[in-house]
């Protein structure tokens, strides 16, 4: 049997689940922001535990880079002076007002999002805009309708996002298809028209995210495809270390098959809850101090999950593994 120690001696790691949902942000009349343009700028805009950058460049009538926000529901328009930063699925995830967008342009200096340090990114929805959907669907005046005349074109377009920590990259890089037509079936054929949930929590604690994009339409070095994409809900598990009793969590098995098993480790009455990677709780309730747990787990699906351990404003989260 696999025993999992963790063992914290005099400080605790303290972990909250936090979303960046972009609601409550202030809109322009345009209803939609995409940076500060009076001026040369680096700016950007908080929602909830995260910071997007966003980058504006007076030259040549204007250019921005970075994050943007929008509330267009226009799933329609292809115009880039009214709908770029229109969504394909015409509102946020689960029909909310507000949406981040990302330009992904030829500054790599914009292409970040700022996390509390030690944030544990857990995954977010994402979604095509309208005029990407549109130029990969149809094709345009500068990119290829993907799958080309026959349909057989292995075409793909995609992002792929990076963890950050005290200035070094992680290991792990998350590749994420806004569109796939590699298949040999072309029944498996995709281009995302709406929000898709992404898992992202293999790339660990960190405090930054930076990304860039791919697409099998390119001419002399450059993507063809409009380089946008748009993301609602980023979820994490927030961290900050605080001074605290010295205590220890030991759960086990770990991967577990039906039954988890664990020991709470605070003196006082705790609450317990087990969530899935998208945040959503399938366990809740009360237990005593320092009382043996035996959790059946035998209903949940194979996966990641979080037992998340709460007494007072101190809480501790693990991962464990269902099988």
């Amino acid at each position: 049997m696999k025993r999992l120690f963790f063992s914290f001696a005099c400080l605790l790691t303290l972990h909250v689940q936090a979303q960046a949902t972009f609601e409550g942000l202030t809109l322009p009349s345009s209803n939609y922001w995409k940076g500060i343009s009076s001026v040369p700028t680096v700016s950007g805009f908080q929602s909830g535990p995260a910071y997007f950058v966003n980058k504006y460049d007076t030259a040549f009538g204007g250019y921005w880079s970075g994050w943007g926000y929008s509330a267009l529901n226009d799933t329609s328009s292809t115009s880039y002076a009214t709908n770029e930063l229109g969504c394909i699925a015409g509102k946020g995830y689960n029909g909310s007002n507000i949406y981040g967008v990302a330009y992904v342009g030829s500054d790599p200096g914009a292409n970040i999002i700022r996390l509390t340090p030690n944030s544990i990114p857990t995954g977010f929805y994402i979604c095509n805009t309208t005029i990407t959907y549109k130029s990969m669907k149809n094709g345009d005046a500068f990119a290829k309708k993907f799958g080309g005349p026959t349909g057989n074109d292995p075409d793909f377009f995609k992002l792929n996002l990076t963890g950050w920590k005290n200035g070094n990259p992680l290991n792990d890089t998350v590749e994420i298809y806004l569109a796939d037509f590699r298949d040999s079936n072309n029944a498996n054929d995709y281009i995302l028209n709406d929000w898709t949930w992404v898992n992202v929590s293999l790339l660990g604690a960190c405090d930054s995210l930076t990304y860039t994009m791919e697409s099998s339409d390119t001419s002399f070095g450059f993507i063809n495809t409009p380089t946008y994409f748009c993301m609602d809900n980023l979820t994490l598990f927030g961290s900050a270390v605080q001074d605290f009793e010295s205590v220890s969590l030991n759960i086990y098995p770990n991967p577990c098959e039906n039954q988890l098993e664990f020991i709470n480790p605070f003196s006082g009455d705790a609450e317990i809850a087990v969530r899935d990677i998208q945040g959503k709780t399938f366990f809740q309730h009360d237990l005593k101090g320092g009382e043996h747990q035996n959790l059946d787990v035998s209903g949940l699906h194979s996966g990641m999950y979080y037992l998340q351990l709460c007494s007072g404003q101190h809480c501790i989260v693990s991962r464990f593994t269902k099988h």
